[in-house]
Order: structure tokens, then C-alpha cells, then sequence
């Protein structure tokens, strides 16, 4: 099964993405999930500029 794109439409004005291919569970919990695992190349956010 091949892996979604990433969206590549611009960011609105004063953020950015960021791209990551793993993340950590919000929480104390110590989980770690990976992007490939759910069928996506990265993980993708917007963050403030």
C-alpha cells in the first residue's frame, strides 16, 4: 500500500509546518507513534512563525 502525500498547500500567514516522521504521546505515557504505521510519510503541524 503506498503512503499518503503530504499536503503541499502554503501555511497561513505567521505559521510554518514542520514535518516529522514520529511523535510522542501527548501525557505521561512514553508511546511513540510513527507515521508509516498509520500509512503516512510524516507526521505534519503548524506552528507560529
Amino acid at each position: 500500500m503506498p503512503l499518503r502525500k503530504i499536503p503541499k498547500g502554503p501555511a497561513p500567514a505567521g505559521f510554518k509546518w514542520i514535518f516529522c516522521p514520529h511523535r510522542k504521546v501527548r501525557g505521561s505515557s512514553n508511546k511513540v507513534l510513527y507515521a508509516k504505521d498509520y500509512g503516512y510519510e510524516a507526521w505534519a503541524f503548524l506552528v507560529r512563525a
